[in-house]
């Protein structure tokens, strides 16, 4: 069974908010996931205006009657726009997930918030690519952006000997990077709690 994960790396004031779909698909073989879409829209979009265009993604013909997961990271802008994402949502049947980008080594969630170390994210998102778990259809807008993100991180270990995780220069950008290891991740504890649901069953 398909499932869609949405997610949205909210941008501050002078950065981009990114914006990818992923299919994820569970075969024999493991999990696969597709890239379906990704968008960066302009500078200075309001968050109102991010969240009507998430709804707007989830409503779509081609997503309104899927499974599907929508999905902002809150780190930077706080509780306010994900309470206008649930607000918003209502009625979609869309699940809802926020996401905390922490440091250390601890996942924890509450109330569907998730508080995440960027070093799962971004490991989850790089095992994938490494393991061909990732299908990206050729020609895909912004697919080349993605690559080029993901090349250009590296860790850092800081004198608390916690990772670290930041752009080779100063001014490549990690927007769609984030957006895309949020969808993975997801759609890897999804997919964790399916395999374990069906080994109890068989």
């Amino acid at each position: 069974m398909a499932e869609f994960f949405i997610t949205a790396d909210l941008g501050q004031v002078n950065d981009y908010t990114a914006i990818t779909i992923f299919e994820s698909c569970l075969k024999d073989s493991g999990a696969e996931y597709h890239l379906r879409h990704i968008e960066r829209p302009e500078r200075g979009t309001s968050y109102p205006k991010i969240v009507d265009r998430l709804k707007e993604l989830a409503t779509s013909k081609q997503l309104a009657d899927a499974y599907k997961t929508v999905a902002i990271d809150i780190t930077g802008v706080g509780r306010p726009v994900w309470d206008l994402l649930k607000q918003n949502f209502r009625g979609t049947y869309a699940r809802l997930k926020g996401i905390s980008i922490t440091g250390g080594n601890t996942v924890t969630e509450e109330s569907n918030i998730f508080n995440v170390p960027k070093r799962g994210l971004v490991s989850a998102l790089q095992v994938a690519f490494q393991n061909g778990q990732i299908k990206i259809p050729r020609g895909l807008p912004e697919a080349d952006t993605l690559i080029k993100e993901l090349t250009n991180f590296k860790v850092k270990i800081n004198l608390n000997g916690h990772d670290q995780y930041e752009a080779w220069r100063e001014g490549i950008h990690d927007d769609i990077v984030l957006s895309a290891a949020m969808g993975v991740w997801l759609a890897s504890q999804h997919y964790h709690s399916h395999s374990w649901y069906k080994s109890l069953i068989t």
